[in-house]
């Protein structure tokens, strides 16, 4: 043999060592994430897991309610009371068109787009601390310990609340300041939380098995989803319930005996806090540790999270599906939360700020109580309803859409319909709060089917993501306009025009090619490239 050849010989051998040390490589890692995987299923596999879950969900109900109701509505009726009429030192109106200046920044501003701009802060907020968070929550057991901090931070933030009493911007800004913070800090356990429904369902079988998308096994775990999603959110909406119906004991017991008629408000704003706390230690108590996937030796967690992302988003032509859906959500969500922030400061200008204290917290109330409503009768009619999975969302969609239309064509002042009167929103939350949370319930299931194992917390996360793209700009814009034409149906128009596109991105999604992408985990879909 001549050097030449032994030379060749010597380079194949070499290429066929590498090939078989790579081979080895990718089979070790899939063995490895099967392992995890197994675990993961095992951990969750429990009534007692589940019932841990629905505690830690009930616990972060009562502040996420305040934080949604009562703290905007805190912070729209300090301004309205620290705030002055256009062109002069008069006192601002309580009921009906009011015009209301305040201080923002070196200059002034409408008081109700003061509250949209702080939540187009706080969303921007949240959602670059979430890119952080669901890059990390994925590995190692990290995950149960990042929710436990969260949701103590979460209730601790709201204990401040009952000592921002007085009517002046100092307290304003307080509030305003730990408005921020909870809804950053809500981001972080909503990510983390979400992560756990992917593998309650995986629990039951089917979903990344060899079964096909229409099966019998596939829809028995997308009831599992359905179920895990349904009842999460309940129990969050029953924790939100009961500090309502603290709230509202409160209005109507000391409503008469203190001086500034938001004090209520903030009282059982501190009160929900301290339940959060209280449940949210039980709960981690209960929940079983999740193992993740193992940190490669010497890799810095924060970088190993934009890896990750970077990874992520790099894959979007290997799970098509995944991504369109995820889009299609967030532009509803975006939509659905900027409207129903637009019906709560709507309410209080009809019914009267001064009011408030009183009518608002029932109407609350009653919010929650449809919410529930429709979750619970999406997950009993799911199963005795034979219609394409796809049908559910178009009729929740529809009515939403028609609720957010309503209050548009209530825009010109020579029209008497469009949430002008106190009877139009008791009937637009029954149809618009309980078709919202049965779509909530339905989006976090399907979604759950579309994605790769092992990679939870990121998919969920690139939901709460995107809203750095779309969540803080939508309010940003509807503060402009609101500061413009004090009129709050006229920022509706960004939110229906947001619904129709996202119901045209609901019928785009393949669901069943996604169900067989997500087959493919994360990792093997990156060596593929």
């Amino acid at each position: 043999m001549s050097s030449i050849d032994r030379i060749v010989k010597g380079d194949r051998d070499k290429d066929n060592i590498h090939a078989h040390e790579q081979n080895a490589g990718s089979e070790e890692e899939y063995a490895s994430e099967t392992t995890i995987n197994n675990q993961q299923v095992a951990s969750l596999s429990t009534k007692k897991a589940l019932w841990a879950y629905l505690i830690l969900c009930f616990s972060t109900g009562p502040t996420s309610s305040m934080a949604f109701n009562y703290v905007s509505a805190a912070i729209q009726s300090a301004a309205n009371t620290v705030g002055h009429q256009p062109g002069s030192d008069k006192p601002c109106a309580r009921r009906g068109h009011i015009k209301c200046l305040v201080k923002f920044g070196a200059g002034e501003i409408d008081y109700v787009s003061y509250v949209l701009y702080l939540r187009s802060i706080g969303r921007a907020m949240e959602g670059i601390v979430t890119i952080m968070t669901a890059g990390v929550a994925d590995y190692s057991r990290y995950r149960k310990t990042m929710m436990l901090c969260s949701i103590l931070l979460f209730g601790a933030l709201a204990l401040p609340f009952a000592g921002l009493t007085k009517a002046e911007y100092s307290h304003l800004n307080g509030l305003a300041t730990l408005y921020c913070l909870l809804t950053t800090v809500q981001g972080v356990y909503t990510v983390i939380e979400a992560s756990y429904i992917p593998i309650f369902m995986r629990s039951v079988g089917g979903l990344h098995s060899a079964s096909p998308a229409a099966d019998p096994d596939t829809k028995r775990t997308w009831k599992k989803g359905f179920t895990v999603s349904v009842l999460a959110l309940v129990a969050s909406n029953v924790g939100g319930i009961v500090a309502l119906l603290i709230g509202v004991i409160l209005s109507y017991g000391i409503g008469s005996y203190v001086q500034v008629g938001y004090f209520s408000y903030l009282l059982a704003i501190t009160i929900a806090g301290c339940i959060t706390i209280v449940f949210g230690t039980i709960g981690q108590f209960l929940l079983p540790s999740v193992p993740g996937q193992e940190r490669p030796k010497g890799q810095n967690l924060l970088l190993l999270a934009v890896k990750g992302w970077i990874r992520m988003i790099g894959s979007a032509r290997h799970y098509p599906e995944a991504f369109k859906f995820c889009i299609g959500w967030i532009l509803w969500n975006t939509g659905y939360s900027n409207f129903l922030g637009l019906t709560q400061s709507l309410f209080l200008e009809v019914t009267g700020i001064a009011r408030g204290s009183g009518v608002y917290q029932v109407w609350s109330f009653t919010n929650v109580i449809f919410a529930c409503m429709g979750s619970l009768s999406f997950l009993f009619l799911y199963p005795h309803v034979r219609v394409p999975i796809k049908s559910w969302a178009y009729f929740f969609l529809s009515v939403n859409f028609l609720c957010v239309l309503w209050g548009c064509i209530g825009i010109s002042n020579h029209v008497t319909i469009g949430y002008k009167h106190a009877a139009e929103f008791w009937v637009e939350q029954v149809l618009f709060m309980s078709t919202s949370s049965a779509l909530r319930s339905y989006n976090r299931t399907v979604f759950a089917s579309l994605i790769p194992c092992g990679s939870e917390a990121q998919f969920f996360g690139m939901e709460i993501t995107l809203d750095l793209a779309t969540g803080w700009i939508n309010p940003l814009v509807q503060g402009v306009i609101q500061d413009h034409t004090h009129n709050l149906r006229f920022p509706m128009i960004p939110n229906v025009l947001l619904i129709f596109v996202a119901g045209l991105l609901y019928v785009w999604v393949d669901i069943p090619k996604g169900i067989e992408d997500a087959k493919v985990p994360l990792s093997e879909a990156k060596g593929g490239n």
